[in-house]
Parts: C-alpha cells; sequence; structure tokens
C-alpha cells in the first residue's frame, strides 16, 4: 500500500494551507503531501512579508506551516477565522500564544527533540572553541602574530566540571558528549522528581561547581532572566558559559554589570538578534556567537519539516500520516 499522503483520505482537506518557509519547497515529498491533502498551498513570495500575507487570505486559510520568526498571537489568529492547524518548523513555543490558540480552537503541531543532537553537538563545539580559544588563534594567525596574537592559552576539559541547565531531549544529546571529553556534569531542572535518572542537583550548587555551564531551558515565565548576575556570579574562576537555548534566559539588562565585575567569563550564544540588541558587542572579542543555526543542520531542519507537515495532517485529518 502506497504511504497515506500519497493517497488523501475522503478527498482534499478544504482551504489553503500556508507556507511561510520558501525553503520548505525543496523538500518534494513534504510539498508533495501539502499538495495530495490540501485543495490549495500558497508558499510566502516575501519571508519578511509572512504573517501580512497569511492574513490577508483571512477565511481562506485552513492550516498554517511557520517557522520560529513567526509570531502567532490573537491577533494573528483572530484575522483567520477558518484556522484549524498550525505546523511550527521548530522546538519551542515562545513565538506562539498558546492561550489564543486554545481560545480559538487551533491545533498545534511543533517538533519537540527532533532537532536534539544537532543543538548538541552545536553545544559542543561551543564549548570547545571556547575552551581551545580557536577565535582568538584564528585572528592571530590572519594577523601575523601567532600565538603572540593569543594571551590567554587553551584548557582542556579532561577533569573539568560541567552544569546542564534543562532535562529535555537536548540535555540528554549532551551528556554522553561530555563524558565523552571526560566531563561529568549536573543536571538542574524545574522539576527533579520527573527525572530520577539524572544527577540533579540544586541550582546554586550547579552553578558553584560548574566550569562548564550549558543553557537548555526553553523560554517561559519561569526562566525568562532566570540566569542573573548574583547567580553567574557564583561560577568558577574562568568558566565557560554556553546558550544555545534562548538569550532571554539571562538578564539582559544585568550583563553589562556582570561582564564588569567578572571579566573572566567567556560566553557563546546562538540567537537571533545578538548584533542588533548589543549582545554580541559586549560579549566580544572573547565569546563565540551564532546566528540560532544550532538546531538547523540539513538533516534536521529536514525532519523538523517533516514532522510539522505530517502532524498538521494528521491532525487535520484524524488519523496518523506517515512521512
Amino acid at each position: 500500500m502506497p504511504d497515506s499522503h500519497r493517497a488523501p483520505a475522503r478527498g482534499p482537506i478544504p482551504g489553503t494551507v500556508f507556507v511561510t518557509l520558501p525553503d520548505l519547497v525543496a523538500n518534494e515529498p513534504a510539498m508533495a503531501a501539502l499538495h495530495d491533502h490540501f485543495t490549495a498551498v500558497r508558499v510566502v513570495t516575501d519571508r519578511d512579508r509572512a504573517l501580512a500575507e497569511l492574513t490577508a487570505l483571512g477565511a481562506d486559510v485552513t492550516a498554517a506551516i511557520i517557522g520560529v520568526k513567526e509570531r502567532i498571537d490573537a491577533g494573528v489568529l483572530a484575522a483567520l477565522p477558518e484556522l484549524r492547524a498550525v505546523g511550527s518548523v521548530g522546538t519551542g513555543t515562545d513565538h506562539l500564544d498558546l492561550t489564543a490558540f486554545r481560545d480559538h480552537r487551533v491545533g498545534l503541531v511543533t517538533a519537540p527533540g527532533v532537532n536534539a543532537v544537532s543543538v548538541a553537538e552545536h553545544t559542543m563545539a561551543l564549548v570547545l572553541g571556547l575552551a581551545k580559544r580557536l577565535l582568538a588563534g584564528h585572528a592571530a594567525v590572519l594577523a601575523g602574530t601567532d600565538r603572540a596574537g593569543v594571551p590567554q592559552r587553551p584548557v582542556e576539559l579532561r577533569g573539568r566540571r560541567a552544569g546542564v541547565l534543562g532535562a529535555g531531549a537536548t540535555a540528554r544529546a549532551l551528556l554522553p558528549m561530555l563524558r565523552a571529553f571526560g566531563v561529568e556534569p549536573r543536571v538542574w531542572t524545574r522539576n527533579p522528581g520527573r527525572h530520577p535518572d539524572l544527577p540533579t542537583a540544586p541550582l546554586e550548587d550547579v552553578l558553584l561547581h560548574s566550569d562548564v555551564l550549558s543553557v537548555h531551558l526553553p523560554l517561559a515565565d519561569g526562566t525568562r532572566g532566570l540566569l542573573t548576575p548574583e547567580r553567574l556570579g557564583l561560577l568558577p574562576e574562568g568558566a565557560l558559559v554556553v546558550n544555545t537555548a534562548r538569550k532571554a534566559v539571562f538578564d539582559l539588562p544585568g550583563l553589562p554589570a556582570l561582564r564588569t565585575a567578572r571579566p573572566d567569563l567567556r560566553f557563546a550564544v546562538d540567537d537571533f538578534g545578538l548584533a542588533a540588541d548589543g549582545t554580541a558587542a559586549l560579549l566580544a572579542p572573547d565569546g563565540l556567537l551564532s546566528p540560532h543555526i544550532a538546531g538547523v543542520t540539513t538533516e534536521s531542519l529536514r525532519a523538523m519539516e517533516d514532522t510539522a507537515v505530517h502532524g498538521t495532517i494528521a491532525l487535520l485529518r484524524g488519523g496518523t500520516v506517515r512521512p
């Protein structure tokens, strides 16, 4: 029997599915599934105007496939009275008003855990980059200063202690990577009772004993601004701080004071808008920055696209649709 996305059940789903991600067009099986299951498929013409193009379609829209840049709130949902499902190509939901989704009875599909290995690998690369002074070494070679351009020596990870904030799929994917480098991690999670298999400890205790701190927390009311200057000030001398979650888990207004008080700490952050909000200038020149690419390798992006597309179809069909 052919895959179910090749044999639409009960005819096409009425209405339009709107795709805000132009890159999704290259995922031919996923696009074929959308064309097989929906009456009409529309792809954004200008990503910067994605929400304007989406809401302009009004009652024609039955479903939408979006990315993390599209912020869907009550106003957007009110403009789409026939919207029944949204598939988000990502793992987080901080760009979505979940209360509004419930109020408007719009189903939501995300891809939690799908890119966990991708983010964990990127995290490990940032940890190594900080420890081995890769950015300073690269700049020294280009400047012709060789070792003189790297005044602070690299360090080994072996035998150091790591704190991992969060106990989700990404944090769990990172733990064996840390151990492979001889680093013994401890974990802080808001719900330690749910994770009896992990070496959990209170937050302050984790911070006090983390030569490497890695942040893997969703951005929510309880985590926004969690890492204050006072808390980060508990870290040991020369600690490496890597955040591949969301930058706002840091107390961003407090970062300048922290950098003044603790210039020994080195940071790596993976998120959008780091230059625009001044974070990049603050953490340079000894930090490492990337533009929210930890979770979008070729493999993980395709997997998240497939999850969002086929999950949305399954949600509307009331059954399971295989990729």
